[in-house]
């Protein structure tokens, strides 16, 4: 059953151990947005796309939730173990940034979500097993090609506060990613064929899920103008990227940040099959022979 995605703040001590852990932000900016100079319908979408980021960040932090006990079950390293342990409060740092972004617009935008389905449902099997696939799908795939998609907002955010919400962001993904590397590295003899040929289909079944941002952009820009008539200096203002760049860097990160370091850690993608995600124009039509 889907219900609104609102977030609470307790404050007191909660609230003062999170920012002794995780301080610095109060000193951002805020309120210095200048939300009457944008058309009212591009305030909307920054509105809509902040709240699905805050809760994209939410989901982030339930998926490190698992992932932590299935490392914890899988007997992982002491010092692994507690590297993940600590990106669930990063996580949930970015929630509050990027809702407090979208508050900075007039409010968070309606967006019911069911809250039942955030698990990231890790096949049964042995606790090994379940540690590789959330490694592979969070930390391999989600967070290893987030991280450049986010790099390139933060080098494209034209004003103050955007861009101290995204560095810092880009600054907690970082290592992120490369606790899935760290993850294959020590379970590399504890892997067979048929292990990583699973691990292979599970990546892929992952990009399929991340394709929409880059299948579905259809925006173009003409003289500092966006196809839809927005400025590109709000739009980045805004916190995003152009989407025709946007999505040429979201392939490129598919190959470079993703595909690459998978293939070398032996987890080899099927080619066509990628190919097809990354370009579906490349599909070869369907025969009609009997």
């Amino acid at each position: 059953m889907k219900e609104p995605f609102e977030l609470e703040w307790l404050g007191g001590v909660a609230a003062k151990y999170f920012r002794r852990i995780r301080p610095g932000v109060d000193d951002f900016p805020w309120g210095t947005l200048p939300v009457g100079e944008y058309p009212p319908l591009l305030v909307e979408r920054a509105r809509l796309s902040w709240t699905e980021a805050a809760f994209n960040e939410y989901t982030t932090a339930y998926a490190f939730g698992e992932l932590l006990l299935a490392l914890l079950e899988a007997k992982a390293p002491v010092d692994l173990i507690g590297m993940a342990g600590d990106f669930v409060a990063d996580e949930m740092l970015h929630v509050e940034l990027t809702s407090r972004l979208a508050m900075e617009l007039g409010g968070g935008a309606p967006h019911p979500v069911d809250f039942s389905g955030l698990s990231q449902r890790a096949a049964p099997g042995p606790a090994l097993a379940r540690a590789a696939e959330l490694s592979v799908r969070i930390c391999c795939v989600a967070e290893a090609f987030s991280l450049p998609m986010l790099a390139g907002c933060l080098k494209s955010a034209a004003h103050p506060l955007t861009r101290a919400v995204l560095e810092r962001i880009v600054q907690d993904e970082a290592p992120h990613g490369r606790l899935g590397w760290l993850f294959l590295d020590w379970a590399a003899e504890r892997l067979d064929d048929s292990e990583r040929a699973r691990l292979a289909a599970i990546a892929l079944d992952m990009l399929r899920v991340l394709s929409p941002l880059w299948t579905r952009l259809t925006s173009r820009v003409s003289d500092g103008v966006t196809s839809e008539g927005f400025l590109v200096r709000h739009v980045n203002e805004l916190g995003w990227m152009e989407a025709s760049a946007y999505g040429a860097r979201a392939r490129a990160s598919v190959q470079d940040d993703v595909v690459a370091p998978l293939a070398r850690h032996g987890i080899t993608l099927d080619e066509r099959a990628l190919s097809e995600l990354l370009d579906p124009a490349s599909r070869a039509p369907a025969s009609n022979a009997q």
